[in-house]
């Protein structure tokens, strides 16, 4: 989580269209990740946690974080794919 904070705050610079795109989908990542690790901070000292019911929300959101970034550097190959010298 602390990365992907920290390579968010690094977009903030970039004025291009696709600049823009990839800080929403990095921030969009954030989110999940912060309410992933609010979930388990949650259900971690509960009983619901051994239900499983917490886990699998925390693994939900975990990996629409995941799908995210991958959504993320497939837009940055293809930018960077598309530069001509």
């Amino acid at each position: 989580m602390v990365v992907s904070l920290i390579a968010t705050v690094m977009k903030f610079g970039d004025r291009t269209p696709l600049g823009s795109t990839l800080l929403a989908t990095s921030l969009v990542a954030d989110v999940q990740l912060i309410a992933a690790a609010a979930v388990w901070g949650y259900f971690g000292d509960q009983a619901a946690a051994a239900s499983g019911h917490g886990m699998v929300t925390v693994v939900s959101l975990a990996i629409g974080a995941l799908v995210a970034n991958v959504v993320s550097v497939i837009l940055l190959v293809i930018e960077t794919a598309s530069f001509r010298r």
